[in-house]
């Protein structure tokens, strides 16, 4: 009897360590319209389609709003972490496993309409002091890539927002849809601003640090297509008027 006993006590511990391997970390940052912080409150297009998805799992895990380098490191580092939504790009590809997409966005450079200067191609825009960047954001990546030495990173794109309405960055590196809800978090009028160059299309997904077993994203990836199929995602996108 002892020994069926430890047995099944045996059999109930290694279920539970395996359940507490599976445990998610689920991370995203303030990125407007898409995920975001209101109030206190995190909403978003993006947000409701992930929370659909846990709904439809059984997933319970909590989302967290990090900085966005501090949470792509965690991705690149950790196990059973999500990250969303991630500019899916080639040199990304591999470093993570990938469910989506939710949402195509458009990556551009803003400057004030009362601007002194005129940007009629990229290399306009590196003549300009300084391009006000999100720290180990994708835009930022890019340009760097495309020889611009006149970036100045922050934590934050709200504080690019205001940056540029005070005439302390020249451009600001942003996307759109997104560029009108940070400016209106960060008390910022967005018609002082013009796109004066585009940068790049590309598309937004979940990402999952890439000791993140198959099973799991196996799991998301079919509650996301299910969702497509049914059409919530496109009642979610339209709902917050998302590409």
């Amino acid at each position: 009897m002892n020994k069926i006993l430890l047995f099944i006590v045996s059999i109930c511990f290694l279920w539970s360590q395996s359940l507490a391997a599976e445990k998610l970390t689920i991370l995203t940052e303030n990125l407007p319209p898409l995920n975001y912080l209101e109030n206190g409150t995190l909403v978003g297009s993006s947000v409701e389609i992930v929370k659909e998805i846990q709904q439809r799992i059984g997933s319970t895990e909590p989302i967290e709003v990090y900085p966005w380098a501090r949470a792509y490191k965690m991705a690149l580092e950790e196990e059973n972490v999500i990250l969303f939504g991630m500019t899916y790009t080639e040199d990304r590809s591999n470093l993570f496993k990938w469910v989506g997409p939710l949402a195509t966005k458009r990556d551009i450079l803003l400057a004030r309409k009362d601007a002194s200067f005129s940007i009629t191609s990229l290399e306009d825009a590196k003549k300009v002091e300084r391009i006000g960047t999100l720290r180990d954001d994708v835009r930022g990546k890019l340009l760097e890539k495309k020889g611009f030495t006149n970036l100045e990173p922050v934590s934050d794109e709200q504080k690019n927002a205001q940056k540029l309405a005070l005439g302390r960055i020249d451009l600001w590196a942003y996307k759109k849809p997104g560029f009108r809800t940070v400016c209106e978090l960060a008390e910022v009028d967005p018609e002082l601003f013009v796109e004066v160059a585009h940068l790049k299309k590309s598309e937004l997904k979940i990402a999952f640090s890439k000791k993140t077993s198959d099973a799991i994203i196996a799991r998301w990836q079919q509650a996301f297509d299910e969702m497509a199929k049914d059409g919530t995602i496109q009642k979610i996108k339209d709902k917050w008027n998302i590409e």
